[in-house]
């Protein structure tokens, strides 16, 4: 398509202007000397209009000279034909004014002057010409065919030569196939190839299916298909019922650049589609110079878009048709917020065809699950505020809608209830129903933090999984993860698992706990009264009854004190701290404060706050001490008292240097 095709108005209003000069110019002379000027009219006044308008003129103006059924056509330098002029009476008026009645000027396209496509038509009832300042007007019923289908329709248009621009004060009304644009005033730009509807703009197209956002949650199997918003013919297929309609209080500006149509709307804009609805200061519509389709468009300025429960804020939002994506910025903050979801980011990009949102920027996720019985007995708000979740990064996010699930990048936090997970890589999904969250998987860097339990306040490792089915979550250290309480406790193991419903911990692999002494920092502890214990399988923690067991080659430590068995049960006091120890199989107890005595059995209790354990054997327990052995049923290590005691009838072996070394 030329660039002549465009101006639209320009040349044929300067066209206008030429040709009647061209007419005046050439005074044709009356066929009867004697007849005056004014009174030879054609026996084609057939139009009662005309016929009074033409008694008008004679009756008010004074005629000089008349031309009837004008046709002066015009011819560029390689003699095609450029412009028609018709016009059914012209009247030249006291020598400075033209006038001519159903005036029509046929512009056709220079370097294809044979397709009716390209040319441009403008009709009305009157036109009329100031000889001194050659300022042009057409009155009455002004019509551009702007194509065979597209025509601008005023009640008058007039044309500047100063400013090279025609213009008109009167209401507007662009109609095409599909399409209305009406507004107030209008003016045309013929040097810059611009037009401007000056203000109150409104446009209307028929709806096609597409909204005002590139995300939705649907069902599977249905049709997310996009359609190109088209300004041009609409494909009967592509009818929703749904008409798009856009309004403004300022300008629409119409500017033509080489490969695209700008229609640019100012001014307390609004579009809307059914429930679609987008407010802003300024939109700009990007149309393709030959299928006039929107490529793009972009509103901008206090953006505020709505589609039912779907809400988003910023700067600027811009669709594209070519990546089929909606586009969301603020330079502090953009919002994009649904009844259970929201967004907050400087960026978001919204892709229609895969239903995704990409973040590629910084920013914060928020999912509230939606209201809901429980079979907890908690309040239902409670509930809502513990399944809550918050997410933040630095790095980046995408949300994939099919699959309902989220992956962040870079400095990660997760908030959750009394829970906060830092990351530098997660990946999570979330229910079809709704967005409680069904799966989590965090790697790089993880830490948590958990104000809740008594045994752990926060865990450091590389990986940690959860999923509801089983409501199980899952840390993994390589070589180890750790768990923390505080600066009192920890424990390292390479698997970590987290049973919601049990209320349990389980570490497995090889590991240790460690607790400093009651009372002391472990900045202050230097008489080692702090507990140690080391397993080779695992340890399982029950938070109901506050129970630490370790199984397998365990051994626990504490100052002077070495305590080993294939299994330990450790019991939490009430503050939190081990205050009973329990072992069982092959137990081995050693005690430095007590003369390097030693003990063998199979089974022993601890009592930490009395500092006293007691060991059993079967049949009885073994003491070793000072080169002599004791079997009894019972052995008591009193080590505040520093003595050891026991129970039954004991029996007395004094043992050698060599059989004492081979016992051992």
């Amino acid at each position: 398509m030329t660039k002549r095709r465009y101006i639209f108005l320009g040349i044929p209003i300067v066209c206008l202007i030429a040709i009647i000069v061209s007419v005046v110019l050439s005074k044709p002379e009356s066929k009867n000397p004697d007849e005056k000027p004014g009174e030879s009219l054609v026996p084609q006044e057939d139009s009662l209009k005309n016929k009074r308008i033409i008694e008008d003129i004679r009756k008010s103006e004074k005629i000089t000279q008349t031309v009837d059924d004008l046709f002066l056509p015009n011819y560029n330098k390689e003699g095609n034909e450029t412009f028609v002029m018709r016009g059914r009476n012209t009247f030249l008026l006291e020598n400075d004014r033209y006038k001519i009645i159903e005036p029509e000027i046929e512009v056709m396209d220079d370097e294809n002057p044979e397709n009716e496509a390209q040319k441009v038509i403008i009709t009305s009832d009157i036109g009329e010409m100031d000889k001194t300042s050659n300022e042009g007007y057409l009155s009455d019923n002004v019509v551009v065919h702007l194509d065979q289908e597209t025509r601008l329709c005023t009640e008058n248009m007039r044309y500047l030569p100063e400013k090279r621009a025609v213009q008109t004060d009167e209401f507007v009304t662009i109609t095409r196939t599909g399409l209305v644009i009406t507004g107030k005033g209008c003016e045309i730009d013929l040097v810059n190839r611009k037009m401007w509807i000056k203000k109150d703009a409104e446009m209307e197209m028929d709806g096609v299916k597409n909204d005002l956002f590139f995300i939705s949650e649907e069902e599977p199997g249905q049709d997310r298909g996009f359609e190109e918003p088209d300004t041009g013919k609409i494909v009967e297929e592509e009818k929703t019922g749904e008409k798009t309609t856009i309004r403004s209080s300022g300008p629409l500006v119409f500017d033509r650049k080489p490969d695209s149509n700008i229609m640019t709307f100012n001014d307390n804009v609004e579009v809307k589609k059914g429930s679609s609805t987008v407010f802003s200061d300024k939109l700009v519509i990007f149309l393709d110079a030959e299928t006039k389709k929107t490529k793009q468009a972009i509103a901008s300025g206090n953006v505020l878009a709505s589609e039912g429960a779907k809400i988003a804020k910023g700067d600027t939002l811009s669709w594209d048709v070519n990546t089929q994506s909606a586009i969301l910025e603020d330079a502090r903050k953009a919002e994009f917020i649904r009844d259970d979801l929201s967004i907050d980011a400087l960026k978001m990009i919204f892709y229609k065809t895969v239903n995704k949102i990409n973040v590629p920027t910084a920013g914060s996720l928020k999912v509230t699950p939606k209201e809901k019985d429980n079979q907890e007995g908690k309040p239902a708000k409670a509930k809502m505020k513990e399944d809550t979740i918050n997410v933040k990064w630095d790095g980046k996010m995408n949300y994939f809608g099919d699959t309902r699930e989220a992956s962040f990048e870079k400095n990660i936090e997760v908030r959750r209830a009394d829970s906060i997970l830092r990351c530098d890589n997660l990946n999570v999904t979330f229910n079809n129903d709704d967005y409680d969250l069904k799966t989590l998987d965090a790697k790089e860097r993880v830490h948590i933090i958990d104000k809740k339990g008594d045994l752990f306040s926060e865990a450091v490792g590389d990986q940690v999984a959860w999923n509801v089915s089983d409501k199980v979550t899952v840390l993994y250290g390589n070589p180890f993860a750790i768990l923390r309480e505080g600066n009192k406790r920890q424990i390292i193991s390479p698997k970590v698992s987290f049973f919601e419903n049990e209320e349990k911990i389980v570490c497995e692999g090889k590991g240790s706990l460690y607790e400093i002494g009651k009372g002391m920092h472990r900045a202050e502890e230097k008489e080692g009264t702090g507990i140690k214990v080391v397993w080779v399988n695992k340890m399982e923690y029950d938070e109901v009854i506050k129970k630490a067991s370790f199984f397998e080659e365990v051994e626990v430590s504490q100052r002077g004190q070495r305590l080993s068995g294939d299994q330990v049960d450790a019991y939490m006091g009430p503050n939190g701290e081990i205050s009973k120890i329990i072992t069982a199989g092959n137990v081995y107890f050693y005690s430095e404060d007590l003369g390097g005595s030693e003990g063998f059995g199979s089974f022993f209790t601890w009592d930490l706050a009395q500092n006293m354990g007691v060991l059993t054997g079967n049949p009885k327990a073994e003491l070793r001490k000072e080169g002599s052995r004791t079997f009894s049923e019972k052995v008591y290590f009193d080590m505040t008292a520093d003595r050891i005691t026991w129970e039954g009838r004991p029996h007395w072996q004094l043992i050698s240097k060599e059989s004492g070394n081979a016992d051992k």
